[in-house]
C-alpha cells in the first residue's frame, strides 16, 4: 500500500513540475498559413466578394504563474473578387481634347492588403492541474484595404478587446486551447458617403480618417473564435497548429459584413 501511494505521489508530483515549466515562459514565434474571406459593403456594392490570400505573422507570449502578456502582428493578402464575374473583364473608353478616344480594358479581379497589431493581458481565474480558464483585454489595430475597381471594404479599426481562453494540457508536451475574442468599443473609420472619396479643401486620407466615428456593440459586431494545439518539440521549441473563424459586421454608415476562414502552422521559441 505504502508502494502505491508514493508512487501516485511521485506521479502528481512529475505532473506538478511539467506545468510548472509550462507556467513560467517568454516565446516569440512565427506563423505561417492562408485564409478566405468573404465580404459584402453594400454602401459601394451589392455583391459578395471573395478573397483568397496567404498570410504571415510574428507573436510574443510572456506568462509568470497567473499573469499573461501577449502581442501579435499579422497580415494577409491576396486575389479578391465577386465569384460570379472573377473572369469579367472591364472597359474604360475616353476621348481627348481633339477627339482621339482610347479604350482601356481590365479584369474585375483586385486585391486585398490586411493587418492586425494586437497587445493583451490576461489573468488565470481558473488554474487546476490539466486545465485552465483565462480573461483578459486586449487593444487592437485592424486594418482592411481591398483594392478593386470600387472602394469595397476599406475600414480601419481600433478597438478594445474582452478576450476569454480555456486551456487544456493532454500530457506535458501536448496543449489545447479554444480561444474567444470581441470588441466592446472603438474607433472605426470608413469612406464617409458612396462615391465620394475625398471632401472640398481636403486631403485623400484627411478625409478619410475625418470620418472615424466612435462604436460600441450597438454598431460595429465582431466575434473571433480560436481553436488551437501545441506540441512541445524540445526545452526550447514548439510547433502550433491554429484554426480562426472571423465574423464582423459594421453598419456605420451603410452595412459592411464579412466572415472568414484562417488556418496556420507556427514555430515558436522558449527562452
Amino acid at each position: 500500500m505504502r508502494y502505491t501511494t508514493l508512487l501516485h505521489l511521485l506521479l502528481v508530483f512529475g505532473f506538478s513540475n511539467a506545468q510548472d515549466t509550462i507556467q513560467k515562459y517568454d516565446r516569440l514565434g512565427i506563423r505561417f498559413g492562408g485564409q478566405q474571406t468573404y465580404l459584402t459593403d453594400v454602401q459601394f456594392s451589392p455583391l459578395i466578394y471573395r478573397a483568397n490570400e496567404v498570410a504571415a505573422g510574428l507573436f510574443y507570449d510572456s506568462r509568470n504563474n497567473k499573469s499573461n502578456w501577449n502581442a501579435e502582428f499579422s497580415f494577409a493578402t491576396g486575389q479578391l473578387y465577386p465569384p460570379k464575374y472573377k473572369d469579367r473583364q472591364l472597359y474604360n473608353t475616353t476621348e481627348d481634347i481633339y477627339g482621339v478616344t482610347n479604350t482601356d480594358s481590365f479584369l474585375v479581379k483586385g486585391n486585398t492588403l490586411s493587418a492586425v497589431f494586437q497587445i493583451g493581458y490576461s489573468y488565470e481565474v481558473v488554474l487546476k492541474t490539466k486545465w485552465e480558464l483565462e480573461g483578459g483585454i486586449a487593444i487592437s489595430e485592424q486594418l482592411m484595404y481591398p483594392s478593386s475597381f470600387v472602394n469595397i471594404g476599406i475600414m480601419n479599426t481600433a478597438s478594445i478587446v474582452a478576450t476569454a481562453k480555456f486551456r487544456y494540457y493532454q500530457s506535458n508536451k501536448q496543449e489545447w486551447t479554444v480561444g474567444l475574442f470581441f470588441p466592446v468599443a472603438g474607433l472605426n473609420t470608413r469612406f464617409p458617403y458612396s462615391g465620394t472619396v475625398s471632401q472640398p479643401e481636403m486631403k485623400l486620407l484627411a478625409a478619410f480618417f475625418d470620418a472615424t466615428k466612435f462604436t460600441t456593440l450597438n454598431h460595429y459586431q465582431q466575434i473571433n473564435l480560436k481553436l488551437g494545439y501545441r506540441h512541445q518539440l524540445s526545452e526550447k521549441w514548439g510547433i502550433r497548429a491554429e484554426y480562426e473563424f472571423i465574423w464582423l459586421n459594421d453598419n456605420q454608415p451603410l452595412s459592411l459584413k464579412q466572415y472568414s476562414n484562417h488556418l496556420t502552422a507556427a514555430l515558436d521559441y522558449s527562452f
